[in-house]
């Protein structure tokens, strides 16, 4: 472990805090007593020199070192901490008695960032650097930072531009310390509403209360999940591709965070299983995608090979087919995930209006103007989360979305079905027994927003499987005669990536586009200017078949972006996020709109 200084050598008396959520970056691992020390004073505003040893060893500060803080008004606080390589992971996840142990143990040997929660306004987020510390250090967002903890010795040029006004750099004894940032600005609760009540209006409604927000949620339905996110049975895998992409950069993270999401709602009424995930090839080309992912490397919790012989064993059932092994995967009931999540946050604070249904919005002197029948409702900052419907209002109909229609099968559990042990991904996917029946699915048509039953769907969701996994005795049990099934619509993006952040200004986009034309000079323009967006209006759509894998992640990290603090995700995949992207890769090249 790094040498720290003393707490009475290095520390000062007082540390100048933001009023609303508080950045803390470990470059080196705190010693125990550091790390209890640091959450008292941080979490309850005490000032340094109240802070005792003895403090230390009551049952409130002790017990919060390795599960939640408990006193009566938490600052809600994110931690980062920086880790050189797998060793460092690993030496922290043997070390039974540090405080960060459990999380160390839990945590993947991925690169980047992975988020876990001490409690509803505590988060964690470990690094495992890609090349040094100080490089990764140069990626945060300056501004961002409100301490930066240090061992004692020499401190990179990294460290020292990290700084600004109102942050302090805890280890560093040089007088000259610069202060090269202008002051954080203060933190204002916002009072932010959110369109829609589905995965994503939900998590992010969860997320925003942790932070110390106001929110208010709308939603034109009578209940939570009632759209695309209202199947019973939904997979939870990553999207993985051979190459180190935007897609697998944002997959691996929030596919294991979508586990410990899951999880942390279990005491609420919420079907889950975390059996796995088996996915095979059901045609050639398949079978060579799946060889390609296993071509790379995976951490042995986020995907492995297995063969024939080892699938059989996992599914129950034999499918004499090897694969690829997703073993934190599993299924979750997305309806009951949208309630649960919703029930949690209600709990902090959250206002909820259902039967809404909004006909325009219109940007404000301050804010945002919802407009319904029932009279106009304004709001500073406004989050739409309104699925295939996001593109019904002027200013996101040109949003480079598509809506697919899935319908999914209800299969009754009989005959052999009920062997199975794990989730079946092949053309199509097949969930184990739930009440008395298993999901089956799903189509995918494009363009299509009807959510009427289609018997010809329920026959080619059959027909899938029977492809997938060609006369095994299990498939013969499926019986789809009763005609049950749920259609919803998912919106996808070209490049199969969600889109997160702040909503276009398209016409601004067109305008400067006529304005300075395109070729060099309108690259250069562009590689220099952001582009136009409508202040206090954000997007958060797209989530495609994946959104269970990587909703709650990606609303971890918009919550992050509105409130101060940083995302887990690194810059590169936020930029993937980004609603502008499509426009912005052409403009930066020099390209023509279409």
């Amino acid at each position: 472990m790094p040498e720290f200084f003393a707490i009475d050598m290095a520390l000062p008396s007082s540390l100048p805090l933001p009023e609303g959520p508080c950045v803390v970056l470990f470059e080196a691992l705190p010693e125990p007593p550091l790390w209890q020390w640091l959450l008292a004073a941080v979490r309850t505003n005490t000032p340094f020199a109240d802070i005792h040893t003895a403090t230390l060893q009551n049952d409130s500060i002790s017990a919060a070192s390795s599960t939640s803080i408990q006193h009566t008004a938490k600052k809600p606080l994110q931690i980062i901490m920086l880790l050189k390589d797998e060793a460092e992971l690993n030496a922290l996840a043997m070390d039974a008695g540090h405080p960060l142990s459990s999380f160390a143990m839990a945590a993947s040997h991925i690169k980047g960032g992975q988020r876990f929660h001490l409690d509803d306004s505590c988060w964690l987020d470990f690094y495992l650097c890609e090349q040094n510390k100080a490089a990764t250090l140069a990626t945060f967002d300056k501004a961002s930072v409100d301490v930066l903890i240090r061992p004692s010795g020499p401190f990179e040029q990294t460290a020292l531009n990290l700084m600004h006004q109102g942050s302090i750099l805890i280890g560093d004894t040089r007088q000259d310390m610069p202060i090269e940032r202008p002051i954080k600005p203060p933190f204002k609760p916002k009072d932010i509403s959110i369109v829609g009540a589905g995965v994503a209006g939900a998590s992010l409604a969860l997320s925003l209360l942790c932070r110390g927000h106001k929110v208010r949620l709308y939603c034109a339905e009578a209940a939570p999940g009632m759209g695309a996110s209202g199947n019973r049975q939904g997979a939870i895998y990553p999207l993985l591709t051979p190459e180190d992409d935007a897609l697998t950069r944002l997959f691996v993270p929030a596919f294991l965070y979508a586990k410990r999401f899951v999880e942390s709602l279990a005491h609420h009424p919420l079907p889950f299983d975390f059996c796995g995930v088996l996915q095979t090839g059901h045609d050639e080309r398949a079978a060579e995608r799946i060889e390609k992912l296993l071509g790379r490397t995976w951490p042995k919790e986020v995907a492995r090979r297995v063969d024939a012989q080892e699938a059989n064993h996992i599914a129950g059932v034999a499918i004499d087919k090897g694969g690829i092994y997703y073993p934190h995967g599993g299924w979750v009931s997305p309806a009951k995930l949208c309630e649960a999540a919703i029930a949690e946050a209600k709990v902090l604070g959250l206002e909820c209006h259902f039967d809404v249904n909004i006909s325009t919005i219109e940007q404000t002197c301050d804010g945002w103007r919802l407009c319904t029948p029932a009279g106009d409702i304004d709001t500073k900052v406004l989050v739409l989360a309104t699925g295939h419907r996001i593109t019904e209002l002027a200013q996101t109909q040109v949003l480079q979305l598509a809506p697919f229609r899935g319908q999914v099968s209800h299969v009754p559990t009989q005959g052999k079905l009920g062997l199975l042990k794990t989730v079946l991904c092949a053309h199509g996917y097949f969930t184990p027994t739930d009440g008395g029946s298993h999901c089956m699915g799903a189509s995918y048509v494009r363009s299509d927003t009807s959510v009427e039953y289609r018997e010809q769907e329920q026959q080619e969701n059959l027909h899938k499987m029977q492809e997938s996994y060609p006369g095994k005795d299990w498939v013969k049990d499926l019986d789809i005669s009763g005609q049950s099934a749920r259609a919803g619509i998912r919106m996808v993006s070209r490049d199969h990536l969600p889109m997160a952040g702040a909503a276009p200004d398209v016409a601004e986009i067109q305008a400067q586009y006529q304005a300075v034309g395109h070729g060099p000079k309108g690259a250069q323009y562009w590689q220099s200017h952001a582009a136009p967006v409508h202040p206090g209006l954000y997007i958060f759509s797209g989530l495609g078949s994946r959104g269970l894998s990587s909703g709650p992640l990606i609303a971890e990290c918009l919550a992050d972006s509105l409130s101060g603090t940083v995302p887990v995700l690194e810059r590169a995949v936020m930029d993937a996020l980004n609603p502008n992207r499509m426009w912005l890769r052409k403009l930066k090249k020099g390209k023509a709109l279409d």
